[in-house]
């Protein structure tokens, strides 16, 4: 014998058998909120982030952090030992280092977490590591770093994002 059907607690005109796993409120297929434990109403299945896209303040002020010192250190590394390769093709090479440094820099001072304000945070470093080799190098040599930049940045981005 089939169960009894109700009107739905939202749309009274549609009748239903399936009820919310936790609050047992009458759904029909349009309310119906899939979860990890089973059907659910609205009210009982809020949207939630992924853990890795939630950032405390902590995680925030340790990537800004991290990436302020890290573009520094980068910077510096930049101009005393990676100029010869930053003029021609060699960016290329330079720009995925840059990226791959940054993201695992931030990587590392978050914990693992993702999102735009850990693209920022690499991002900014990679700025300021550019413009700490352009300080000591020049605005001529320092524009030709900018492909290395822009190299660096999309990794960094599709890394992080």
């Amino acid at each position: 014998m089939p169960p009894d059907e109700v009107p739905c607690a939202a749309h009274p005109d549609t009748l239903t058998v399936l009820r919310c796993g936790r609050c047992e409120t009458p759904i029909c297929p349009r309310c119906l909120v899939h979860s990890p434990v089973g059907a659910r109403c609205r009210a009982c299945a809020p949207p939630m982030r992924a853990p890795m896209y939630v950032l405390t303040t902590s995680h925030v002020l340790r990537a800004f952090g991290a990436a302020i010192v890290g573009g520094a250190v980068m910077g510096a590394i930049w101009t005393l030992v990676l100029l010869p390769f930053t003029v021609g093709f060699l960016a290329i090479f330079v720009g995925a280092a840059l990226g791959w440094a940054f993201t695992r820099l931030v990587d590392l001072a978050t914990g693992g977490k993702r999102g735009p304000i850990t693209v920022a945070a690499a991002l900014l470093g990679i700025g300021l590591a550019w413009g700490e080799f352009s300080w000591f190098v020049g605005v001529r040599v320092g524009l030709y770093a900018l492909v290395a930049v822009a190299i660096a940045a999309y990794f960094a981005y599709q890394s992080l994002r």
